[in-house]
């Protein structure tokens, strides 16, 4: 394994690392890294260090590199608005990787908004062949802000719910509760707050409230992968993106990720930024397990 720091994009802005397996990748398609947020390219407690190596030793190159005004990168000085420079940077990032590997197929990976950009991406780039999407919100109801923001409201009354009674780890929280580690008026009002607002702000306190706009999810999702795209949802189980995702499949989550090319894994006991050790290692696992299918690209497995 080798690595290169790389200055790029239109001005040359940009800044990021590409790692190299020891042998040369072939076939294989190169992973492009997204920012986490305003977390610079190392990703999450170094995240994106540990999977960008061991992908090189499955023989993957990988770029793993900052939007502009972030980490290492310069500002950029046009008004271009941030939902359009991330996607052409995005792009920018591809082109250099085609320019200096020679590879023309790409796997888009980011953690929450780099995984919701990651989704955004492949919608518009045919050279991307996998997205790998880890603790993905609100990538698959369009940009309505009405829509949401009442997806936002139903998604974190489901998520302290099914913390509080369902998650692998409940027992734990109701002992923290008991104890003063956490206040439940708190999360009472989570639980209960955020519907009974939705429904005053909605209704104006009488009659029956409008329900809230729905969206296509599973047609936002095969957009992408009837075009042969690869797509891999990996949630940590204490993140409200796994409930998100229940919210706008509208509970049909089995189905809609075993439909092919899609998929579906979750950490159990993990947190959203994988802090312990042992879930950055699950994360790790899941991710060069999932890799290994992108490896022939799709429509010739029965000619490798």
């Amino acid at each position: 394994m080798k690595e290169e720091a790389v200055l790029f994009g239109s001005s040359s802005l940009l800044a990021g690392v590409i790692t190299d397996p020891a042998k040369d990748a072939g076939r294989l398609p190169a992973f492009i890294f997204l920012n986490a947020g305003v977390v610079h390219r190392v990703g999450p407690n170094r995240a994106y260090v540990r999977l960008a190596r061991a992908l090189a030793e499955q023989g993957f190159t990988s770029l793993r590199f900052d939007y502009s005004g972030i980490g290492d990168s310069g500002v950029r000085t046009d008004d271009l608005p941030p939902v359009k420079s991330v996607v052409l940077e995005t792009r920018e990032a591809m082109n250099l990787v085609a320019e200096k590997r020679g590879i023309e197929r790409f796997v888009l990976i980011g953690i929450c908004s780099g995984a919701t950009i990651s989704f955004l991406t492949a919608r518009e780039d045919e050279r991307i062949v996998g997205t790998a999407l880890i603790n993905a919100q609100g990538h698959l109801h369009g940009r309505d802000a009405e829509l949401g923001a009442a997806l936002r409201a139903r998604t974190l009354t489901r998520h302290f719910w099914r913390i509080a009674f369902l998650s692998s780890f409940r027992s734990k929280n109701w002992i923290k509760a008991f104890s003063g580690q956490l206040d439940p008026r708190r999360i009472l009002q989570m639980m209960i707050g955020f519907p009974m607002r939705a429904i005053f702000k909605r209704g104006g306190g009488g009659g029956s409230a409008p329900q809230p706009k729905s969206c296509d999810a599973v047609a936002e999702l095969r957009s992408v992968t009837d075009r042969g795209v690869k797509v891999f949802h990996l949630y940590s189980e204490g993140d409200e993106g796994l409930d998100y995702f229940n919210l706008v499949t509208k509970g049909r989550l089995p189905e809609v990720t075993s439909s092919p090319g899609s998929s579906l894994e979750i950490v159990r006991g993990a947190n959203h930024v994988f802090t312990l050790m042992w879930s950055q290692e699950e994360l790790v696992g899941s991710i060069c397990d999932w890799a290994q299918g992108l490896a022939v690209p799709s429509g010739e497995e029965g000619r490798a």
